[in-house]
């Protein structure tokens, strides 16, 4: 009985939460956080002012590394580095991304981190298949690379039809975390 009064409540104050929040939910929660957020002008306002969204996504629909590499070849990879290094750099990634606390565990000095991004950044998009990464395809695409109805599919597992269905399944996961909740 007062098990069932704690859940209620925890149900109660989820809820009302959510209910406030809506927009959030509307908006996609999976780019809600502070550095999903912090990517979002760089794929929407950003990335377009130096490559087109055509060219994006004949990139990211590459059926092979040779196609990838061939779609690679024909983009302004000086336009878009010059981009990058500058909305990765220390400044920006620790005004709006991440804390710049994060910055003394890295081996290199922290004012290259921009570079050191886009080295990765390259060697990525030259030497990782593209399709079905959703996180390169949301780096470059935002949500506009979602579909679930298409395939490739860029999107987390987790939001694929299929995901959502094996998540549904696991609900008794839900109770066994609320009842931990309760008890602690």
């Amino acid at each position: 009985e007062d098990v069932e009064k704690k859940r209620l409540s925890i149900y109660q104050t989820i809820k009302a939460y959510w209910d406030s929040h809506s927009n959030t939910l509307e908006d996609g929660i999976s780019w809600c956080g502070r550095l999903d957020k912090f990517f979002i002008p760089y794929h929407k306002d950003g990335l377009p002012t130096v490559v087109s969204p055509e060219a994006v996504d004949r990139f990211c629909a590459a059926e092979t590394l040779e196609e990838q590499r061939e779609v690679l070849q024909q983009l302004p990879m000086n336009d878009i580095g010059e981009l990058t290094r500058q909305y990765l750099s220390k400044k920006n990634v620790a005004k709006h991304g991440r804390s710049e606390a994060q910055y003394k565990f890295l081996e290199q000095p922290a004012d290259d981190v921009s570079t050191i991004y886009w080295k990765q950044m390259c060697r990525v998009c030259h030497d990782v298949p593209v399709k079905d990464n959703f996180y390169l395809s949301w780096f470059l695409r935002g949500s506009r690379g979602f579909d679930p109805n298409i395939k490739p599919n860029y999107a987390p597992p987790y939001l694929t039809r299929d995901g959502f269905n094996k998540l549904k399944v696991s609900e008794l996961h839900y109770y066994k975390l609320v009842d931990y909740i309760i008890k602690s």
